[in-house]
């Protein structure tokens, strides 16, 4: 009797999920997209929909291709070989920079972002001046193509990482140095000029009279 009751429970276990499973024998998906809509999951043809800042930011550090150093330059080869968080900047010349103003230079950061990212450079800009644009980068090999890029586009005056600028098309000056811009902005409104020295108060003027005397005297 223990025989045939060993023998007989894999039978009772199959009709049990059988009479289990009839409900849903004619069940058939028609449109699984639609139903998936409806679950409200997201869309799953974009895998970067729906996700954390933070996953996306490591989404793209994993998709950046490593730039290929060129240990002739060593400016470059270090330039390059720096990781983690960095600052430059991209000048346009003062006649770009006057056509342009402040908002045109923001909608001309908005455009080198998209096309630095679509080459695989993760970048935020910043247009601080007329005609000033602040990079912040944050991967190692990206400061080389980043300079690159922006040396390749028209009416750029200088590129600037670390105090050092870069020029293109060959150059090495500028085609309108600091002081002549700075004149320039200051006849244009876009900054104040620096106010006059303060004059010494006169107890200074007093005491550096009577030191004066005292070291003639020795």
């Amino acid at each position: 009797m223990g025989i045939n009751s060993r023998r007989l429970l894999p039978w009772f276990v199959l009709m049990s999920i059988r009479s289990w499973a009839y409900p849903f024998d004619d069940f058939e998906i028609k449109d699984a997209e639609a139903d998936i809509r409806d679950l409200d999951v997201g869309d799953l043809s974009d895998m970067e929909t729906d996700v954390t800042p933070m996953f996306l930011d490591e989404l793209k550090k994993m998709r950046e291709k490593p730039v290929a150093m060129d240990m002739s330059n060593p400016m470059d080869f270090m330039m390059n070989s720096q990781g983690g968080t960095q600052m430059s900047f991209a000048t346009l010349t003062q006649q770009k920079a006057e056509q342009l103003g402040k908002e045109g230079t923001e909608k001309l950061a908005g455009q080198w972002t998209s096309m630095l990212q679509v080459g695989g450079v993760s970048v935020k800009t910043y247009a601080t001046d007329p005609g000033r644009i602040l990079f912040v980068t944050n991967g190692q090999g990206l400061m080389g193509r980043l300079k690159q890029f922006v040396l390749e586009q028209p009416d750029i005056d200088w590129f600037e990482f670390q105090q050092q600028k870069n020029y293109p098309n060959g150059r090495t000056a500028p085609l309108m140095d600091n002081d002549a811009r700075n004149k320039r902005e200051i006849e244009l409104g876009w900054r104040k000029p620096q106010p006059p020295p303060r004059p010494a108060p006169q107890n200074e003027k007093k005491e550096k009279k009577k030191k004066k005397k005292k070291n003639a005297a020795k």
